[in-house]
Order: C-alpha cells, then structure tokens, then sequence
C-alpha cells in the first residue's frame, strides 16, 4: 500500500489520481443518465402498448410513418379532434407520436396533451395515471402537477390535492389561497362533523376571506341553517351579492338589513323593502327608481369573469374552467328585463 501514502509525491502521479477521480465520476453519471432515459423510455412504451390492440391505432400509426409527416401538423391535426369533441381519435394520434418521437421535450409535451385530452373526456382516473407517467420522468412540469390538483378536487381527494399544492409552491411561489380552498371543502364533507363544527372550523379559518365568505354563506343556505349575524357583520357582501339577490330578505334581520348599506340596497331594488332611494351601484340605483314609479319589468343577471384570464361564464366557478386559477371569480352585475313583468310601464 505504499504506493497510496502520502509520502509519494511524484507530481504526476496526482494528475492521474484526479484524471481517474473525474473520469469514474463521468461515467457514473453518464451510466445514471441512460438508465433513467431507458427507463423513462420502457414507462412510455409500457404505457402506449395499451392502445397497439386498436385497428384505428395502427392506422394512423401508418400513416405517420410512412407519409413522414411533421410533428407540429400531426399535434395540429389532434388539437383540432380535441377541440371538436372527437377525444378518442385525438388520444389515438397523441399515442402513435410517443412511440415514434424520439425528442424528450416533445415527448413531455405529447404526454401532457394526452392527460389533458383524457381529462376533457371525463377519465379522471386514466389522466391522472398519465400526469404521474409525465412526473415521474419531468417532475417539474408544472401543468401536470396543475392538472393533477383539479383531477384530486374532482375525486375529493383533497389532502393529495394539497400535497402537490406544496410541490407547485417550491415552484411558483406562496399556495396559501389554494391550499384554504382545499381546507375548507375537507371540512364541509367530513362526515364526522356536525353541520355546527363545519360552520366553526370554516369560521375558524378566517371570515375576512372572500373564499371562506362565500363558501360558508353558500353551505348555509343550501342546509338551511340559522345565519349567525355575529358572523356575518364582517362578510363583504359584494362577493355574494348573487346569493342574495336569489335569496329572501328574511334571512336577515332587519336591523342586519338596515345597517349595511348594500343590503339596503338590494332590497330594496327587489321591492322588498323602502329603505333608500338611490345606490351607487348602476344597476342598482336603476333598479330602485324604477321600484319607486312601481315599475318591476327589469331584474339583475350575474356573470362571472376570471380575473386571470378574462373568460367570462354564466354560473359562479372557485376554479377557473379555463386556466384553473383558484378564488379567481369577479361577481359582474348586468341589467334585463324580466321574463314575466307585472306592473310594468314599458
């Protein structure tokens, strides 16, 4: 062993030791980095031998083949089956590209469109399987780990749901909002509580919060349960302006009513009650003259805008339909004539 002790100070002999050193470490790397390409390789060739019983498969496998077509026209070619509904030959022609593309950012890309196509069809359980394929081979791909979140709320899954929650927040920043959305329906459908200890623990989680406002006032109403105006006198009643307005004045006190401005004014814009005459609210204070002259011919309609995207969608969404942004809804009021008018002077 004397050749390793320290008393061997032949310059040329620690080169060799370091060249030795790196090269060992090269070839660990490289030998690390082929096996978890060949089996990231075998989990997508397992997964797409799933469809090769398929007639419909082999032919487009044909004809992708052998017309030599470029990837962007045959992706092209399946986002518009995609968005006409025809999910199934969409899947197809996205699973016919993973066995004959070899470049790994379009195959994590392909993997992608695949799990959202399934999750457009309503095979939650399948996307999800493909999402976690597409993890386990690019664990950072964001919209894999987004989609997988809104797959867990459909299944009320929701502690995996917050699980990959904390993976997108090392990622893209605080989750905090998301994760109180998740913490509030774990509690709304655990059956182990009492519908009281669900209204305390929402509470519990913070009223100044227009997600846990508007999901407790909802949880109320639908159980018809007795408004605690303890509670309520903190609510900003602007975010749910379209549950009150659907709803009835005797489920607030009057003294409630009169003491809040906007209360006020809905209902008195119903013909409820005469508790003002004017509101700074358009629509409103229109709706208020017109009650005054005895007029009942318009009522108020509610859309609802994403306030990340833009969309706009007729009925109240926690989650953005479109970009899956959570908490995002911007309640928007709009004039129309009523359906069936009484009283009307128009």
């Amino acid at each position: 062993m004397d050749f390793l002790s320290l008393d061997f100070r032949d310059p040329l002999y620690g080169v060799l030791i370091l060249f030795g050193i790196v090269a060992i470490i090269y070839v660990s790397n490289y030998w690390a980095r082929f096996v978890k390409k060949r089996d990231d390789e075998h989990d997508i060739e397992k997964f797409v031998k799933t469809f090769e019983k398929s007639s419909s498969f082999s032919e487009y496998k044909q004809m992708i083949q052998k017309q030599n077509l470029p990837t962007e026209s045959i992706v092209l070619m399946a986002l518009s089956y995609d968005k006409s509904g025809e999910y199934e030959k969409s899947i197809e022609i996205y699973s016919t590209l993973l066995k004959t593309i070899f470049d790994e950012k379009q195959k994590r890309s392909i993997l992608t469109l695949l799990g959202k196509t399934y999750y457009k069809a309503g095979f939650l359980y399948k996307s999800k399987d493909i999402f976690m394929t597409t993890l386990k081979i690019y664990p950072k791909n964001e919209e894999a780990l987004t989609y997988l979140v809104s797959i867990h709320e459909s299944l009320r899954e929701y502690d995996q749901a917050i699980e990959i929650l904390k993976v997108l927040e090392n990622i893209n920043g605080d989750m905090s909002e998301k994760k109180l959305y998740f913490n509030i329906l774990t509690i709304l459908h655990d059956k182990e509580l009492s519908n009281q200890e669900k209204i305390a623990k929402v509470t519990n989680l913070g009223v100044d919060k227009k997600i846990v406002q508007r999901k407790l006032f909802e949880f109320i109403i639908v159980n018809n349960l007795p408004l605690d105006e303890s509670v309520l006198k903190d609510f900003d009643f602007k975010n749910i302006i379209d549950l009150i307005w659907e709803g009835d004045s005797e489920l607030f006190s009057k003294e409630l009513i009169k003491n809040n401005t906007l209360l006020s004014e809905v209902f008195t814009a119903k013909g409820k009650l005469k508790l003002t005459d004017k509101s700074d609210s358009f629509e409103l204070n229109t709706l208020i003259k017109l009650q005054s002259v005895g007029d009942n011919s318009a009522d108020l309609t509610f859309t609802y805008s994403c306030q990340k995207c833009k969309n706009v969608f007729p009925l109240y969404f926690y989650r953005c339909p479109v970009c899956k942004n959570i908490n995002s809804a911007s309640v928007e009021t709009t004039l129309t004539r009523r359906e069936y008018e009484t009283g009307s002077f128009v």
